[in-house]
């Protein structure tokens, strides 16, 4: 017969914890913000092929995007650092609009017969503009997991950094489907105008989530660490 101690169940997350909603609220809508961003990225590289036939002009957008990411890498994470997580997740939301904005514009004032030719001007800026709407999305990504380690003990944190994970796979999973759905049905103009609807959506419904003072404080922290060692 085992005497064994039992082992005791490991902590869960729970709905009843204001904090636990706040960070339900919060995964909600960077899924929101995830999807519909990779939803564009994915519709104009459909798109483009599309139109063009070009597959050497979807190699570019797919390597101009990764050339992106990276460069952009260190610089986001030094803004989530320094500033509080909600604003930087709003400022990505309200940057993301403005250039979807303009690419619709961009998109319904030029001729159609422009999009099929892969050296069209028009049709790299509105590629270049539609990248950087995407990567400045990609704060919101980057804000989640230091929620995580901010507002969770250690206890909690691997269950919170599982949910992340699935919001992420989640985002990647129906992205292709959507977009494609959205380019044969419409073009980008669908596309586009529900990327502004959804955003428009996610800065309201983040405007009205209550974030805990600890992220206010973390934030705090990094900007007086900032001025600390950039003192001479």
């Amino acid at each position: 017969m085992s005497t064994d101690p039992p082992v005791a169940d490991a902590p869960r997350l729970h709905l009843s914890d204001p904090t636990v909603r706040t960070f339900a609220q919060l995964l909600v809508n960077v899924l929101l913000a995830g999807v519909i961003n990779f939803t564009v990225w994915f519709a104009i590289t459909f798109f483009v092929f599309l139109q063009t036939r070009s597959v050497f002009a979807t190699g570019v957008i797919a390597g101009l995007f990764l050339v992106a990411m990276v460069s952009t890498g260190v610089w986001f994470g030094s803004l989530v650092d320094h500033h509080r997580k909600k604003t930087v997740m709003q400022a990505s939301a309200l940057v993301s609009i403005t250039f979807y904005v303009t690419c619709l514009v961009i998109y319904l004032v030029t001729p159609a017969e422009e999009w099929t030719d892969p050296g069209s001007v028009r049709l790299w800026v509105l590629i270049v503009l539609l990248m950087c709407g995407v990567i400045a999305g990609n704060l919101r990504s980057i804000a989640l997991p230091t929620v995580v380690t901010t507002l969770f003990d250690e206890t909690l944190r691997d269950r919170a950094n599982g949910l992340v994970g699935t919001v992420t796979g989640v985002s990647f999973l129906v992205t292709s489907v959507i977009s494609g759905l959205l380019v044969a049905f419409d073009g980008m103009r669908t596309c586009l105008i529900l990327a502004i609807g959804v955003l428009a959506v996610a800065l309201v419904h983040l405007h009205f989530v209550k974030v805990p003072e600890v992220l206010s404080h973390a934030a705090a922290e990094g900007s007086r660490g900032r001025s600390t060692s950039g003192a001479p």
